[in-house]
């Protein structure tokens, strides 16, 4: 009588690569004239909200990015609304958000926010696209991660800051921008 014994199959985990230039939680893509064409995705569809990086009523984040003058006009727009108040790191625990440059010919987004388990949450701005844009697009790019961050999905009116494309033509929030707001954070 043979006995069968169980065959163990080696079990082949993923290779982990930067996550936070894989992930695409945001897929504003990167349509400069001139730069090469984004990958093609479907058309925005209203998303439900993201997990979100607020900790609490407050947002606190580092800044590693050449993108300050935005950053600054995208925080005081959201702050603009109350219940949240976003504000800078002071060092004595991790950020909620961490918000930092590459420069990526190779992907089709112009910014990305990515949440992690630990640590800080990512934003992470694509110099590859941004570097042309106009700075109201800057802004609508940066405002729009930013917005993630506070817990919104994308919008599929194109007047949006939430629009998940850069063709949006809001740089700060809008109407339903301010709506989805409240509707999370009262």
């Amino acid at each position: 009588m043979a006995i069968r014994l169980p065959i163990r199959v080696p079990v082949r985990r993923p290779i982990r690569l930067p996550v936070r230039l894989l992930t695409t939680a945001s897929l504003t893509a990167g349509l400069c004239a001139g730069l090469p064409a984004p990958p093609a995705f479907a058309a925005c569809e209203d998303a439900p909200n993201t997990a979100g990086s607020v900790d609490g009523s407050e947002l606190t984040y580092d800044l590693h990015t050449k993108y300050t003058a935005e950053w600054e006009r995208a925080r005081a727009a959201w702050n603009a609304l109350g219940k949240v108040d976003i504000r800078p790191d002071t060092g004595t625990a991790y950020a909620d958000v961490d918000a930092t440059d590459v420069d990526r010919s190779d992907v089709g987004w112009s910014g990305l926010w990515e949440p992690h388990d630990l640590g800080s949450d990512d934003i992470v701005l694509n110099d590859h696209f941004l570097k042309d844009y106009s700075a109201e697009t800057k802004n609508g790019v940066v405002t729009h991660e930013l917005g993630h961050a506070l817990r919104l999905g994308h919008h599929t009116d194109t007047s949006a800051v939430m629009y998940c494309d850069d063709t949006r033509t809001a740089d700060t929030p809008s109407a339903d921008d301010i709506a989805a707001y409240r509707a999370i954070w009262g």
